[in-house]
């Protein structure tokens, strides 16, 4: 198969609300965005992937058809996935596919959400299996509480060293142009702040956004037509065990880990904690980016905690992780999984502006959809 490159990215401004624009038009920007960073027209596009949250978060069905105009893709390809919180990572799987098995050329992948307009609880309370798993389940913040509580006494998850995680990622938002939540906070705010389903406190969430991303990908071949700066994905994968899979790890994520061990192999990385340059994490909850660093090996199990402490994550450490805030600083749930390859892609080629980690050359992109059960993760190089 062909070596799929990233020509072209672009995303929105991510808010509470974006008054001022309907669904298709906050597509319609970050793809435009998109096609201009790589030299585009509409009429260049082979093909077409939406991403975008369930239905509910947006209160639109077949939104795939309404943006089309928006788009100016009427009479190409165009199809629509959804995949939970890793929607956005999934359609770019999607539209790698499609390039590196020859299907297309040129494809854009755009993912949204706008959640500000829909109904995101009722949604996230049909997820779950009605006879099996919606009692148990409590919402996604109950699982999600009792997954960071299981880690506290055997890994040393606590909530201090979540409330790190909280305070890095948000220093970091306030040099992203783009993101939604720019301030400063201390671990003392953190941990003080209300109680939601303990562990897990106000500002262990991040925020709800609207916001639209958007990349356009293409052949290893073409990319030169294009781009001066190309990035290019070495390895990519997303991974999935049964929704209620009773043996599941509360102590790890392990759909991630195999990913992992999926795309390290793909991409020839044996020691993610020294050769990658950035790492961009899709963080749900404080509590998850610490499972991740141990799911990714940037760390030993139970080597979180002394991780974050360490400032090795931080923008000036060995291993940055989230310098564009990760989704504490934007989290429009549909294009969060996106955003990530998005901010990976413009490390790699040196165009992140402030939030730059100066000589990134490699860096991984993770994403994640149903809380524990549905984990992707890229590997982006600038050559």
């Amino acid at each position: 198969m062909s070596r799929v490159a990233i020509i072209g990215v672009g995303q929105t401004h991510h808010q509470r609300r974006r008054a001022d624009v309907n669904v298709p038009g906050l597509v319609r920007e970050a793809a435009q965005r998109a096609l201009a960073d790589a030299k585009l027209e509409m009429s260049d596009i082979d093909s077409v992937v939406v991403a975008s949250g369930p239905v509910l978060f947006a209160a639109v069905n077949q939104p795939e058809k309404w943006v089309v105009d928006a788009l100016g893709a009427r009479g190409k390809p165009v199809v629509r996935i959804t995949s939970g919180g890793g929607t956005g990572f999934a359609g770019a799987l999607g539209g790698y596919y499609q390039v590196a098995g020859g299907q297309a050329d040129r494809v854009l992948v755009v993912a949204y959400d706008k959640l500000s307009e829909g109904a995101l609880q009722a949604s996230i309370s049909s997820l779950y299996d009605p006879f099996w798993g919606r009692e148990f389940a409590v919402g996604i913040m109950g699982f999600s509480a009792a997954y960071w509580r299981a880690r506290m006494d055997k890994l040393g998850h606590t909530e201090e060293a979540a409330a790190r995680v909280v305070v890095k990622n948000l220093s970091n938002a306030r040099l992203n142009p783009y993101a939604h939540v720019r301030k400063t906070v201390t671990v003392d705010d953190v941990l003080k702040s209300a109680p939601l389903a303990w562990p897990i406190k106000l500002l262990d969430v991040p925020p709800i956004s609207d916001g639209a991303a958007a990349v356009v990908l293409t052949r290893e071949d073409l990319a030169a037509q294009h781009t001066n700066t190309p990035a290019f994905i070495r390895g990519i994968a997303y991974c999935a065990e049964a929704d209620n899979a009773p043996q599941r790890s509360m102590l790890m994520s392990e759909p991630l880990a195999h990913a992992a061990r999926v795309v390290y192999r793909a991409s020839g990385i044996t020691n993610p904690r020294r050769q990658f340059d950035v790492v961009e994490l899709q963080e749900p909850y404080s509590c998850f980016e610490l499972s991740y660093y141990e799911s990714l090996g940037l760390c030993r199990p139970g080597g979180a905690a002394e991780l974050i402490a360490s400032g090795a994550t931080e923008m000036g450490g060995d291993i940055p992780v989230n310098p564009s805030g990760g989704c504490q600083g934007a989290n429009p749930i549909g294009a969060a999984g996106l955003i990530r390859l998005v901010e990976a892609a413009m490390q790699v080629t040196g165009r992140a502006g402030e939030h730059q980690v100066p000589g990134a050359r490699l860096a991984a992109a993770q994403t994640g959809g149903g809380w524990a059960n549905l984990r992707g993760l890229a590997v982006v190089s600038a050559d």
